[in-house]
């Protein structure tokens, strides 16, 4: 009986080819859209390497100081601040200090390279869980010492001292500063951007950020907790050492950590001032996304279950006079749809598939691999079928309750 409904559903579909053709359209692209937006969400804000945990890491990125009378200023921390007040926070709670990302040049036999220098300090290294494919960090004594260390990637060392070459011991020079290589690893996707660079080398505040009494400067925190359960531990020691900084004027002063998937967000918002709460407002946008791109489909599929029921009525009311049943002409019905959606989410896979493989390495999200989440890809592939059942059930039901002879008097009409 199911693979009579089946060869029956493939004719269906196969004779009315235009309104079979936009429902896969709307049901593909939906998943695709949706299959790519969170490939790339997750390779953002997922657990891979460098931030292997997640669930343990926050990062300071700004502050906030209130001034009476003055209103609030948003800026980064300073390397004093950090250095002085919040290195120490607990057993087991390490902390990291980086700066934005620099753009650098390093000349190859006359050809300009140009690079992503990251400033960082020596407990950068342990917060971040980077892969050594040679060689090793540089230490905290070296960073804090400012030898001319670092740390370079994959791709930087093929570019620079060749394929297969060593690297770990020879000289980098970028930007007229001579650098001894002591370790390389594994290239880091420019979306994992607290971590993103091609050379890291040990953190030289400027004058400015080195100045005490300065909270305000270019530096960024990143604390890592030795559990997800001591995360509520690793906020409040960092709320109690930010409270503890002595500040003028009744003025206070705010640091508010935020999880990856958090930094993502309000990287993705608050640089360009859309919001002041750009968490919330991505958590609101992203929701709305999803809810419109699954109610696309379904309500496509709701309009082509009513048409397709008003213009089978004349076949519902002579299979009904050759004794097929109400059960049977609605079970019928719904595996036409659930064959549609199939067909639908199968083609929105392959598409998202191929689109990722080339977003893959490109200038987008460089060294970035991606590839579709399943299990996304199954709950959305539920969630548009439940719709589509839905949609279909009760027109199918009620044509299939009508006698033969009220089939085709509706077909007539």
């Amino acid at each position: 009986m199911f693979l009579s409904y089946l060869r029956i559903a493939w004719k269906v579909l196969l004779r009315r080819k235009f309104f079979t053709l936009i429902s896969l359209v709307g049901i593909s692209f939906t998943l695709m859209i949706l299959l790519v937006g969170v490939a790339l969400y997750d390779r953002a804000a997922g657990a891979y390497a460098p931030e292997q945990h997640p669930d343990r890491l926050m990062f300071g990125s700004y502050m906030q100081l209130t001034m009476p009378g003055n209103g609030e200023m948003k800026m980064r921390p300073s390397y004093w601040l950090i250095n002085q007040h919040l290195r120490k926070l607990g057993p087991g709670m390490q902390v990291g200090i980086s700066a934005e990302v620099q753009a650098v040049a390093a000349y190859v036999g006359g050809r300009k390279l140009a690079l992503a220098l990251k400033p960082t300090d020596g407990g950068f290294w342990r917060v971040l869980q980077f892969r050594f494919l040679a060689g090793r960090p540089y230490s905290e004594q070296q960073a804090r010492s400012g030898e001319a260390v670092a740390v370079i990637s994959a791709r930087t060392a093929r570019q620079y001292f060749g394929p297969g070459r060593p690297a770990v011991g020879q000289v980098l020079e970028a930007n007229e500063k001579r650098y001894r290589v002591v370790g390389v690893v594994a290239d880091v996707p420019t979306m994992r951007f607290h971590a993103y660079a091609d050379l890291w080398t040990p953190y030289e505040p400027s004058a400015l950020e080195r100045q005490p009494e300065v909270p305000f400067g270019e530096s960024e925190l990143l604390l890592l907790a030795p559990s997800a359960a001591a995360v509520p531990d690793m906020r409040a020691a960092l709320r109690r050492a930010v409270a503890a900084i002595p500040m003028d004027d009744d003025s206070h002063i705010a640091l508010l950590p935020n999880t990856l998937g958090e930094s993502v967000a309000e990287r993705l918002l608050a640089r360009y001032n859309w919001t002041s709460k750009p968490v919330q407002l991505f958590r609101a946008l992203s929701g709305g996304a999803v809810a419109l791109l699954l109610l696309l489909p379904a309500l496509n599929l709701i309009s082509m279950n009513v048409s397709r029921m008003r213009e089978r009525a004349s076949e519902i009311g002579i299979r009904k006079a050759f004794g097929a049943t109400a059960g049977t002409l609605a079970g019928q019905f719904l595996v036409e749809t659930v064959v549609l959606t199939l067909l639908g989410g199968l083609l929105g896979l392959l598409l998202a598939t191929a689109l990722l493989r080339g977003l893959s390495g490109s200038y987008l999200a460089a060294y970035g691999h991606f590839q579709p989440n399943l299990v996304v890809f199954g709950w959305a592939l539920a969630a548009t079928l439940v719709f589509g059942l839905l949609s279909g059930a009760y027109p199918a039901w009620r044509m299939a309750r009508l006698s033969a002879v009220e089939a085709l008097k509706h077909a007539r009409v």
